[in-house]
C-alpha cells in the first residue's frame, strides 16, 4: 500500500527501484514488479541483473514472447554468462518442449554454477527421462557440496529410490542437528563481521551511479543562466540497437522451441 502510494518514476536509485519490485514480486503482482524493475533500467541500461529478473517475471506472469525479447537483449548485452542457459532452460520449459532439450540448458548452467536449487531440478530431470545413474550422481553431488539443508534433504530422498546412502551420508541423516547447530553458529559470527550492502550486480552498482551522476549534472545545468563549456556538456548517447540477426546457436534455439519433437 506504501508503495503503491509513491511516485516512482521521480526515484532515481536502481537499487531501491529493484527493492520495491521484491515487494510487488512477492505479492504476486508481477506487472507492477515489471513496471518498477524498467523505470530502473531506464536509469542503468547495462544491468544485466535488471534484465534477467525481467526475463523471469515475465514468465511467471505466463507471458513467453517477452521473456524471449528480455532474454535475447540479455544475451546481446551479457556475452558469456551462465545465466543464459537458465533462462533459456525456463523459456524452454514454459513453452514444454520434450525433456531432452531441457536437460541440456540446465546441465550447462550447471557445469558453470553451483546452485543446490538447480542441481536438484536436473536430478529431477534425469529421472524423470530415466537416466537413474544420472539422477544418483547429482544427487551424490549436491549432497556432498552442500551437506545440509532442504534440498539436500531431497536428493537423499530421491536417491534412495534407486541407491542406498553413503557412510557419509548416513552420518548426514544421523547427526543432522548436530551439524545444523555448528553451521547456525558460524553464519551468526559471520552476520556479526559481515557490513550491511544492498544485492545488486556490481555492473547495476556501477550503472546506478553514473545515471545518478548523469541526472546531477543534468538539473545543475537546468539551473546555470551562462551556457557551460562545451567539453562539459553532457552529450547525448546514441541509443543501443540491437541486432535482430540471431546466432547460429541461437537460430537452432529458436528452431527447438517452434518445432519441438
Amino acid at each position: 500500500k506504501i508503495a503503491d502510494g509513491i511516485d516512482w518514476r521521480r526515484v532515481r536509485s536502481t537499487s531501491l527501484l529493484a527493492s520495491i519490485s521484491q515487494v510487488y514480486e512477492r505479492n504476486e503482482e508481477y506487472q507492477e514488479a515489471k513496471d518498477i524493475l524498467l523505470l530502473a533500467f531506464e536509469r542503468a541500461p547495462i544491468g544485466k541483473g535488471l534484465l534477467f529478473k525481467l526475463t523471469d517475471l515475465a514468465l511467471r506472469e505466463g507471458n513467453v514472447s517477452e521473456a524471449e525479447a528480455y532474454y535475447r537483449e540479455f544475451c546481446e548485452l551479457c556475452g558469456e554468462d551462465p545465466r543464459q542457459n537458465l533462462l533459456r532452460y525456463l523459456i524452454l520449459e514454459a513453452k514444454q518442449v520434450p525433456l531432452e532439450q531441457l536437460i541440456v540448458s540446465l546441465e550447462r548452467y550447471c557445469q558453470d554454477e553451483l546452485d543446490e536449487k538447480w542441481l536438484y531440478k536436473l536430478a529431477e530431470l534425469y529421472q524423470k527421462a530415466g537416466r537413474e545413474e544420472d539422477c544418483v550422481r547429482i544427487c551424490d553431488k549436491l549432497m556432498l557440496l552442500f551437506g545440509l539443508g532442504k534440498y539436500v534433504d531431497k536428493a537423499m530422498a530421491l536417491k534412495q529410490k534407486y541407491a542406498p546412502l553413503t557412510k557419509y551420508q548416513m552420518d548426514l541423516v544421523e547427526n543432522k542437528d548436530k551439524y545444523e547447530a555448528r553451521l547456525k553458529a558460524v553464519e551468526t559470527e559471520y552476520n556479526k563481521k559481515k557490513p550491511m550492502v544492498l544485492p545488486i550486480d556490481e555492473e547495476d552498482a556501477q550503472a546506478e551511479q553514473e545515471a545518478e551522476d548523469a541526472y546531477v549534472y543534468q538539473q545543475e545545468a537546468a539551473y546555470t543562466k551562462e551556457p557551460e563549456p562545451e567539453e562539459k556538456v553532457l552529450e547525448e548517447q546514441p541509443e543501443t540497437v540491437f541486432d535482430d540477426e540471431e546466432t547460429g546457436e541461437e537460430e537452432a534455439f529458436s528452431n527447438a522451441v517452434q518445432e519441438p519433437e
